[in-house]
């Protein structure tokens, strides 16, 4: 995990007296935005499947970045004090539950078409933004675990149509070298 300075310190992970921490939030948030619009508009444009699938990949690993920076600021900052100020029992609860649902693999199905999944979770990183400047670390590293769980709901409907549809055809078609060649690329990009 990268490395905050000292100077980051104070009431909340995401606070005030850091403002370069923030703005680094911020700015990655803003580029995961953009790459969601980007999936939608691969979606729109029938992207080759891998694409998709790889750009999703792409996402997933950014927000697991913000996550992962807010997860140790949080733990430096917030965890530390609480702690020192008697308040042990609840803020390890609360911790022990945000590490519980960012590590869970959801094996929930989606069953709205792919424009609907976009826009719920373009809303969902909207709600991320809100509350990075609310300074709300907990509700972040959830509403992440969420976006999460919805980009990996995609994936799974995205590859099941690539495999029924473009790796059979590919394999029909007698391309099953580059066919598999391009479902293992994708597959191991997305097992990470």
């Amino acid at each position: 995990m990268e490395k905050l300075k000292n100077s980051c310190t104070g009431k909340g992970c995401i606070n005030k007296s850091c403002p370069e921490f923030k703005k680094k939030i911020e700015s990655r948030i803003n580029r995961i935005e953009g790459q969601i619009r980007g999936i939608g508009r691969m979606l729109e444009n029938k992207v080759s499947c891998d694409e998709i699938l790889n750009q999703i990949s792409s996402v997933k690993s950014a927000l697991n970045g913000v996550a992962k920076l807010i997860l140790e600021s949080h733990i430096r900052n917030c965890v530390v004090n609480d702690i020192k100020a008697g308040e042990e029992s609840s803020t390890i609860s609360e911790l022990v539950y945000t590490l519980n649902k960012m590590i869970d693999k959801s094996n929930k199905k989606i069953k709205e078409e792919f424009p609907e999944i976009i826009r719920k979770i373009e809303i969902q990183v909207g709600k991320i933004k809100a509350l990075v400047e609310a300074e709300h670390c907990n509700d972040v590293l959830n509403e992440i675990s969420n976006v999460k769980g919805e980009l990996d709901g995609l994936s799974k409907k995205i590859l099941e149509s690539h495999i029924k549809n473009c790796v059979v055809k590919g394999i029909k078609e007698g391309e099953e070298n580059k066919v598999i060649t391009d479902l293992l690329y994708t597959l191991n990009k997305m097992i990470k």
